[in-house]
């Protein structure tokens, strides 16, 4: 059973694993929590097998930067800010490493929790730390939209989905790398990963961790982001679980069509237009929904 590192905790109490891994740290405007994150990082490197740290800053306007040129990392930069995704995607591909431990550098999450991931990291193709913890200090105007894109992903994609788009998870390299065509420039990353993962049967396991106030100011935009992360998950979901996307909606459109043309027929004794419109269109939506999993299934042989 693996432990978590605290100041009260000897070293010694933690698990070592025959692993390599690369951690990558998207970095924009952290000039006050960079050095400590990768502080917190370095005190695992004797329990892993070879550790690797790459921070990349993503066209930062402050000392980022900087600050990070003087760390025992490997420093991506990008002249202007492409986005978390963009940055973790540039991370990956320059990636030494077969495990990828993702963590933001903006403290809110429990570096400390990291032998936690480790230690099931062998076992699982992705263990993802769920914000479902004791603590978890998640602005209140992100609960509602994170509730809402949370259950559409589980309804869309069939699985439990305790945390979409937690920033702190280890994964394999080979199978990230599998789809990273998908991988947005922005926040959509993780969401991403996530249903990629697990719409295609891959192994992934949620460990609840705790989740912090973050350091500086947040760039997330709460609206904005949450019909982005909408449309991606219907997106993903049409091209990995095509049948979950059309179905449903499609035999709505023909129940409400046959509905409306009965009601019409037994009132003025014919079919009127806007029931045969609903329930044509239903069924086109459905063979379009059958024609999108065929392919799905010949691609994947």
């Amino acid at each position: 059973m693996s432990t978590t590192l605290s100041p009260t905790t000897p070293a010694a109490t933690i698990p070592t694993t025959d692993i390599a891994v690369t951690v990558l740290i998207p970095a924009f405007n952290e000039e006050e929590s960079i050095t400590g994150t990768v502080e917190a990082i370095r005190k695992f490197e004797p329990y892993v097998r070879a550790l690797e740290i790459i921070v990349i800053n993503d066209g930062s306007s402050d000392r980022t930067g900087e600050i990070a040129r003087g760390l025992p990392v490997t420093l991506l930069e990008h002249e202007t800010n492409l986005g978390y995704g963009a940055g973790l995607k540039n991370g990956l591909r320059n990636a030494r490493h077969e495990y990828i431990l993702i963590a933001d550098a903006d403290g809110t999450y429990p570096l400390e929790d990291i032998p936690k991931l480790l230690a099931e990291a062998q076992n699982y193709a992705m263990v993802v730390g769920a914000r479902t913890g004791a603590i978890v200090k998640v602005p209140p105007l992100r609960k509602p939209g994170k509730w809402i894109i949370t259950r559409l992903a589980e309804y869309l994609s069939g699985r439990k989905i305790p945390d979409l788009n937690s920033g702190f998870r280890i994964f394999s390299k080979e199978v990230a790398m599998r789809f990273i065509q998908l991988y947005p420039e922005g926040f959509s990353f993780t969401t991403t990963i996530t249903l990629a993962m697990m719409t295609n049967h891959y192994s992934v396991k949620f460990i609840p961790i705790n989740y912090h106030r973050r350091v500086g100011k947040s760039s997330i935009k709460p609206l904005r982001d949450f019909t982005n992360f909408t449309i991606l998950i219907i997106r993903i979901c049409a091209y990995f679980k095509p049948l979950n996307v059309f179905v449903p909606p499609a035999l709505t459109l023909i129940l409400l069509g046959a509905i409306k043309a009965g009601f019409d027929y037994h009132h003025q004794g014919y079919l009127g237009l806007f029931g045969i419109v609903l329930a044509m269109t239903g069924v086109q939506m459905l063979f379009i929904g059958l024609l999108a999993d065929l392919i799905d299934h010949r691609m994947k042989l």
